[in-house]
């Protein structure tokens, strides 16, 4: 994690100790949310090629 640019926390846990290291966070089921997580940035990379 040290070379990354972006540190995406993903936990049930709100008080989990990774959000401190992660520049953004999200408290929920990770199989539930990094599908929807996925398609977001696919679409957002898309229009943006578009443009």
């Amino acid at each position: 994690m040290e070379e990354s640019e972006i540190i995406v926390a993903i936990n049930t846990d709100p008080s989990a100790p990774i959000f401190e290291a992660a520049d953004y966070g999200v408290v929920g089921d990770a199989l539930k949310i990094v599908p929807q997580l996925t398609e977001s940035i696919r679409n957002a990379r898309a229009q943006k090629a578009e443009v």
